[in-house]
């Protein structure tokens, strides 16, 4: 029995010896088991892939060197999660093993971002080539063959592939093959066209560009730059927090004054946003000494610190995102200073935006038309065009802000070149078709005061409403009357005028807008324009007021300047004609003798001017019967003396 035990225990420590003997050991590199790995996951359709016995490489994060691990030969399976493992560990490598692949981890959406579709594809395929590149020698060829169509991504990937692949495994540099390539003029090109793009390069483009030239031993004055580079990006985020915390407008210019020649772009926006947002803050009782007050914008303009940080704007505008050109236009619209750096800050960022905004999001897309519109910037066709374009694309992602803003812009936009015109602006009929679709289907998204400008922005647009949901946006409006502004209150009721029906007139809450209208109206808080749009919207849907609120609104538009009490803006000819066909449309509301003398005054003043032309002189003849006034008299009065 023992000498059988023996032999059965001599026979399996032979099989054992065999079968360890039959399989390899094989060290496998990072980079190759995450590249491997990545391939495979795109191919797991087609099933499991036999693989050849080997054994997997693990590496140890701590100390950056593999180890071999055992394992029987059998299929391996491949699929998403073993990718996504592979990508964990090469990004967990030790920073004594550089990441050979680092450059792969990159979402392609993102790397690209600030190029357009074509651009784009072609640098995706030239960023494979460069990866898959088996040799620097292979590498140059790429180079010499396409560094035309290289972006900032693909040029600091190539040098930092470069320097990898003369990189031995011991870690050192193969110097005689070095000399060789950095010697080549492909090679002095590539370093040339990474620095010309090195201001679009992020942190990590900026940090493998200061590796490469590390362990490539370019010339010391690039070394020094790109060292510079990483330093400066870190104190900008120091900056940058700075800027956020600050509650002051003089804050902020101090710390342009003390560092503004380490602000980047992001800073430069941010420091103008800043300040646009405090400056123009509402006065609090309750916020302390430290909230501005608007007439702060006056004294700043002059400031010669804040005219350097327009010119720093201007300086980095060719290199700002579509996020950094927004916040430094909703800046300029906010402060809206009347000085020649603003108006050419403008006109480079219409440039810059019309080559960024194909990839911004809404928000971002919505703030920078809305800026230019307040800005009375008149946009080119390039720009419209890719506004176009990228609002087909986003439609559905628009919020109830957004989508006003657009409409808003489009409308004063409009009165540039009608949409019906021929030569109206590129792609706003599809644009305010679309956004006109998705603000009609989320109408309970929009409050009371956005329901106010969408009206107002649709019927100057001329869109397409449905009767049901031209009646949801009133009902909306006038579910919080004090919440509108003057110019929304009377905006909203022109908009109904113009768009609705006398079925609108005669509901509760056209009723409820127009009696806000005319309580406003008393205390002069209605524009002389707005009090007219009131009156001619009344007259268009037959709607006749109540007792008081006529006479209240021709009050607002018809009262003469008082000395020392000045009512604003003179009359204009279009204002008074729409008051006066309105109140002729009204049943039982005439002209007191009181308004009619303001009415010839008004009109006599005009024709004296020269203001009056003959359509508003056969419009207002037209329309003094149905007012209760004499047609003799306002003959008269619009007779040329």
């Amino acid at each position: 029995r023992r000498a059988r035990r023996q032999k059965v225990r001599r026979v399996s420590g032979a099989r054992q010896t065999i079968k360890t003997h039959e399989m390899k050991t094989v060290a496998i590199d990072p980079a190759a088991l995450l590249d491997r790995m990545h391939r495979s996951s795109g191919n797991m359709h087609k099933g499991p892939k036999q693989r050849p016995c080997a054994t997997k490489a693990c590496l140890s994060a701590a100390a950056g060197s593999p180890i071999t691990r055992l394992t029987p030969c059998r299929s391996m399976p491949t699929s998403s999660r073993a990718a996504a493992l592979g990508r964990c560990i090469a990004a967990n490598v030790s920073t004594d093993t550089p990441a050979g692949e680092e450059e792969r981890q990159h979402d392609k959406s993102e790397v690209f971002r600030s190029t357009t579709r074509g651009t784009k594809a072609i640098q995706l395929i030239l960023q494979e080539q460069i990866l898959d590149a088996p040799d620097a020698a292979t590498l140059l060829d790429i180079v010499d063959a396409s560094l035309n169509e290289f972006g900032a991504v693909n040029a600091v990937t190539a040098v930092y592939r470069i320097s990898r692949l003369l990189t031995s495994r011991a870690g050192r540099l193969r110097r005689r093959e070095s000399e060789h390539i950095m010697s080549d003029a492909r090679f002095e090109s590539l370093i040339r066209t990474l620095e010309s793009k090195s201001s679009e390069l992020d942190k990590l483009g900026l940090e493998n560009r200061k590796r490469a030239y590390h362990k490539l031993r370019v010339d010391a004055d690039l070394r020094a730059g790109a060292a510079l580079s990483v330093r400066l990006l870190e104190r900008s985020k120091d900056i940058q927090g700075d800027l956020m915390d600050a509650s002051s407008v003089e804050e902020v210019l101090l710390m342009v004054e003390e560092q503004g020649e380490v602000f980047n772009k992001v800073n430069t926006s941010t420091a103008l946003h800043r300040i646009a947002k405090i400056a123009t803050a509402v006065p609090d009782a309750n916020a302390g000494a430290k909230q501005q007050s608007p007439d702060a914008v006056l004294s700043m303009a002059r400031d010669d610190r804040f005219r350097h940080l327009l010119q720093m704007a201007t300086l980095f505008c060719k290199e700002m995102s579509v996020v950094s050109i927004s916040n430094v236009l909703w800046a300029l619209a906010r402060l809206r200073c009347d000085l020649d750096e603003i108006d050419m800050l403008v006109d480079d960022l219409a440039g810059r935006a019309a080559a960024t905004v194909h990839n911004a999001q809404p928000k971002h897309l919505a703030t920078v038309v809305w800026a230019f519109a307040v800005l009375g910037h008149e946009p080119r066709s390039r720009l419209l065009r890719a506004i176009a374009i990228r609002v087909m694309d986003t439609a559905d992602d628009f919020r109830a802000p957004d989508v006003v803003n657009m409409l808003w812009a489009y409308a004063r936009w409009t009165r540039l070149a009608p949409l019906s015109s021929p030569h109206g602006l590129p792609g706003a009929k599809d644009v305010v078709k679309e956004l006109s679709r998705v603000a009609l289907a989320n109408l309970a998204d929009f409050t009371p005061y956005q329901c106010a400008n969408l009206a107002w922005s649709l019927a100057i647009l001329d869109a397409d409403v449905q009767p049901r949901s031209l009646a949801s946006i009133l009902d909306r409006a006038a579910s919080d009357p004090d919440g509108l502004d003057d110019t929304a209150l009377t905006h909203t009721i022109w908009a109904i005028g113009v768009k609705g029906t006398e079925i609108d007139g005669a509901g509760g809450s056209f009723q409820t807008l127009l009696a806000e209208a005319a309580k406003r109206a008393l205390d002069r808080g209605v524009g002389r324009t707005g009090a007219a749009g009131v009156l001619w919207a009344c007259g268009r849907l037959r709607v006749t007021p109540r007792e008081g609120q006529a006479g209240a609104l021709l009050d607002c538009l018809l009262t003469v300047e008082e000395e020392g009490e000045p009512r604003g803006k003179n009359l204009q000819p279009q204002p008074l004609v729409h008051g006066l066909w309105g109140i002729c449309q009204m049943e039982g509301v005439t002209v007191g003798q009181k308004h009619r003398d303001a009415v010839f005054s008004h009109a006599s003043r005009l024709v004296e001017a020269g203001e009056m032309e003959a359509r508003h002189a056969d419009a207002l003849r037209a329309s003094a019967v149905g007012a209760g006034l004499d047609p003799l008299e306002m003959d008269h009065a619009l007779t040329v003396r």
